[in-house]
């Protein structure tokens, strides 16, 4: 079965790197878990219900998709500076139809391009925003469905 809807979402605005800390530490700023509770509200209503999510092992993508469901898987795979092809593995191996991908720039906006047939590229997808990308019956590359910011959604 082939992924139908891929639904990828930057986690919010997250605090910055505090000395002493990992990456993997940074938490969501208080603006951050608006946007998150924001754009759950407008997942929920939107998505289809069997949408499968993955989310990175960083504590402000587990921030992020907590607002929108409980049940997310966390991914390794997933975490911030991870190369794009074990992500692109992934997917290809995925049963699921609906999945959605909770990560990090860059690798959330290389995968966008290369599903949406711009190879060697990088789109800038913002903070708390949501690519949802479509793929038609007659197959690659994915249609660009809807693009949602925390900022519209209010």
């Amino acid at each position: 079965m082939a992924v139908r809807n891929l639904i990828l979402w930057r986690h919010a605005e997250a605090e910055d790197l505090l000395h002493g800390h990992s990456d993997l530490e940074r938490a969501l700023t208080k603006k951050g878990h608006k946007q998150a509770k924001q754009m759950a509200a407008w997942l929920k209503k939107y998505l289809p219900k069997q949408t499968y999510a993955m989310v990175s092992p960083a504590l402000r993508t587990r921030e992020t998709a907590a607002y929108w469901a409980e049940g997310w898987q966390e991914e390794n795979r997933l975490a911030p500076e991870r190369p794009l092809q074990p992500i692109l593995q992934l997917l290809e191996q995925s049963p699921f139809e609906h999945i959605m991908l909770v990560g990090h720039q860059p690798w959330i906006g290389e995968l966008a391009a290369q599903c949406l047939g711009m190879e060697d590229t990088q789109l800038s997808i913002k903070k708390g925003a949501v690519w949802w990308l479509r793929l038609p019956k007659s197959g690659p590359p994915y249609k660009l469905y809807s693009v949602q910011s925390p900022d519209l959604v209010e």
